[in-house]
C-alpha cells in the first residue's frame, strides 16, 4: 500500500480550499450510494430470477416478488441516485461559485445530514421487508420516514443555494441553472405529493394522480436536470473546449422546465381520472422531443467537435471527429459520452411512449420498465460514474487505483443495461401483441415474453459485476491503496501533467 499526500501548495488555493472542504462529504455520498447500488443490483437479480421462476424463494415472506422488486428500486433511486447527486452536485456548485467556505462547514453540518439520510433511507428499505410499504411507484417508502428524508434532503441541497448566492460571477452557468431547478423540483413535488399521500391523504384518485405526477417528475426533474449539469460542467473541461451553441442549453433548460412537470398523467390511460389530465400528460409528454432535442444538439455536437479540414487541392474537405477520440480514450469522458448518447434514445422511447396509442397497449407491459432502466442506468448512472471517477482524484489528491476495474466497470454495464433494456423491449412487444390477441388468454401472454426474460438475467448478472468493480475501485481509493503500474497513461482521471498536455493538444 502506498499513499499520496496533498500538494500543499494547491491545497492554499481556492480551488483547493473548496475540495479540501468537500473531501468527507463526497466520500461520505459516494461511498453510501455505492453500497446502495450494489445492494439494488442483487436484489434486481434476484426478482429478475423470480420472474422466471416464481417458487424461488416462495417460503421466505419477506422475499416476495413485489417486495424485492420495491426494494431494489427504491436503494437504486433513493439510495444511489440521490447520493450521487449529492455529491456531484455540491462539489460542481461550490467549484463554479469559486468561493471556498471561511471554515469547514459542510463537514460538521452536511456529513450528519447525510449520515441521517442514509439512516432513513435504510430504515425505509427494512420497513418495505416488513410489509409496511405504501403501494405507489418510488413512494413504497412509509409516509413518517419520507418526510425525515425530504427534511435531509432539504437540509443537505441548501448548501447548493448559498454557494450559488456567494458566487464570485453575476452571470450563471447552465450547470448552476440546471442543479438549482433540479433542487426546487424535487422539493416541490415532493412536498405536495406527501400531503396528498401522506397521513392525512386526500381521498379518492387524486392520490393516483399526484403518484404518477411526482414518479415522472422524479426521473425528469431531478435524476435528468442533475446529469445533465454535470454533463455540461465536464464535457468543457475534458474537450478543452467550450459548450457549441450554448443558447441551446438555456431554451432546453426552460422548455425543460415548462413541458416535464405535467407528462405524468399520461400514465393514467383508462383509469377514472377526468379525460383533460390524461390529455395533459399525453401533449406535454410529447412536447418533451423539444428539450430532448435542442440539449441532445449542443452536448452531442460537443463532444463530437466535428472539424473540416482542406486537402491539398483545396477542393475537397475532410469531416474530422479527432475530440471524440479524446473524450473516448479519457475513461471519465467515455462514461459522460456514453450517457450523453443514451440520453436522445431514452428520451425519445418516453417522448413516443406518452402518445395515446402506445400507451394503450404497451401500458402495463415491461415495455415501461424497459425506458425506465434505460434512464436510470443507460443515462443518469453512466455520467454520474464519469463524475464520481472525476471528482474523487481532486478531492483525494491521488489516482484511482485501478484502471483495469474501471475499463471492466464499463464495459460490463454497457453490456448489462443494453441487454436489460433490449430483452424488456422486445418482452413489452411480445406482451403487447398477445394482449391484442382476443384468442389468447392470460397464460398465452405470460409465456409470450418468458424467452425474453431468460435472456435479460445475463444483463442483470453484467450490471452487478459491473457496480460491484466500482465499489471495489472506490473503496480501494478511499483506503490509499495504489496500484503498481507507473504508466502514467493509465490513469483514469487524467491527473498527471503529461495527460491533461495530451487532452489539450
Amino acid at each position: 500500500m502506498t499513499t499520496t499526500q496533498q500538494n500543499p501548495a494547491f491545497e492554499s488555493t481556492e480551488v483547493g480550499r473548496i475540495d479540501a472542504s468537500l473531501r468527507t462529504p463526497g466520500l461520505l455520498f459516494c461511498i453510501s450510494g455505492a453500497f446502495w447500488l450494489v445492494f439494488s443490483s442483487l436484489f434486481a437479480l434476484l426478482y429478475a430470477a423470480k420472474l422466471v421462476a416464481p417458487g424461488l424463494l416462495s417460503t421466505v415472506p419477506f422475499l416476495t416478488f413485489g417486495t424485492v422488486k420495491s426494494v431494489s428500486l427504491n436503494a437504486l433511486t433513493h439510495g444511489w441516485a440521490t447520493n450521487a447527486a449529492f455529491a456531484l452536485i455540491l462539489w460542481i456548485m461550490s467549484r463554479l461559485s469559486e468561493r471556498a467556505p471561511d471554515f469547514d462547514i459542510r463537514r460538521y453540518l452536511v456529513v450528519p445530514a447525510g449520515v441521517v439520510y442514509n439512516i432513513f433511507v435504510t430504515l425505509g428499505i427494512l420497513s418495505i421487508f416488513w410489509g409496511e410499504g405504501r403501494p405507489y411507484y418510488l413512494l413504497e417508502i412509509p409516509g413518517n420516514i419520507s418526510g425525515a428524508l425530504g427534511l435531509s434532503f432539504i437540509f443537505i441541497s441548501v448548501w447548493t443555494i448559498l454557494d450559488y448566492c456567494r458566487r464570485k460571477r453575476r452571470s450563471a452557468f447552465i450547470s448552476q441553472h440546471f442543479i438549482l431547478g433540479a433542487v426546487f423540483w424535487l422539493a416541490w413535488t415532493f412536498s405536495i405529493v406527501q400531503l396528498v399521500i401522506g397521513p392525512d391523504s386526500v381521498p379518492g384518485v387524486v392520490q393516483a394522480v399526484a403518484a404518477s405526477w411526482f414518479a415522472h417528475a422524479y426521473i425528469w426533474l431531478w435524476l435528468t436536470p442533475v446529469a445533465l449539469a454535470v454533463a455540461y460542467f465536464l464535457l468543457p473541461k475534458l474537450l478543452g473546449l467550450p459548450i457549441r451553441n450554448y443558447y441551446l442549453s438555456f431554451f432546453g433548460f426552460w422548455c425543460l422546465a415548462f413541458f416535464a412537470p405535467w407528462g405524468g398523467t399520461a400514465e393514467l390511460v383508462g383509469g377514472p381520472v377526468p379525460v383533460w389530465i390524461q390529455v395533459v400528460g399525453y401533449v406535454s409528454g410529447f412536447l418533451m422531443i423539444i428539450p430532448i432535442t435542442s440539449i441532445s444538439i449542443n452536448l452531442i455536437h460537443t463532444a463530437l467537435q466535428p472539424s473540416v479540414l482542406k486537402t491539398n487541392d483545396g477542393k475537397n474537405a475532410d469531416i474530422q471527429f479527432s475530440r471524440f477520440f479524446v473524450l473516448w480514450n479519457s475513461p471519465t469522458g467515455r462514461f459522460i459520452g456514453t450517457g450523453v448518447i443514451i440520453f436522445p434514445i431514452f428520451g425519445l422511447l418516453a417522448a413516443m411512449d406518452a402518445l395515446p396509442g402506445s400507451r394503450e397497449s404497451l401500458q402495463f407491459t415491461y415495455w415501461q420498465e424497459a425506458i425506465s432502466l434505460l434512464g436510470i442506468h443507460g443515462f443518469f448512472s453512466m455520467i454520474l460514474f464519469g463524475g464520481i471517477y472525476f471528482m474523487l482524484p481532486r478531492l483525494l489528491g491521488r489516482e484511482w487505483p485501478s484502471s483495469n476495474l474501471m475499463t471492466n466497470h464499463f464495459n460490463f454495464s454497457v453490456i448489462g443495461f443494453v441487454t436489460i433494456v433490449v430483452c424488456y423491449l422486445w418482452a413489452g412487444s411480445s406482451q403487447a401483441s398477445a394482449i391484442s390477441d382476443i384468442h389468447l388468454n392470460s397464460l398465452a401472454v405470460v409465456k409470450a415474453s418468458s424467452l425474453a426474460l431468460i435472456c435479460s438475467l445475463a444483463g442483470f448478472l453484467f450490471l452487478l459485476l459491473g457496480h460491484v468493480c466500482f465499489l471495489i475501485n472506490l473503496v480501494r481509493i478511499t483506503c490509499e491503496c495504489q496500484s503498481k503500474s507507473n504508466n502514467i497513461q493509465q490513469g483514469p482521471a487524467l491527473l498527471n501533467q503529461s495527460a491533461e498536455e495530451r487532452i489539450e493538444a
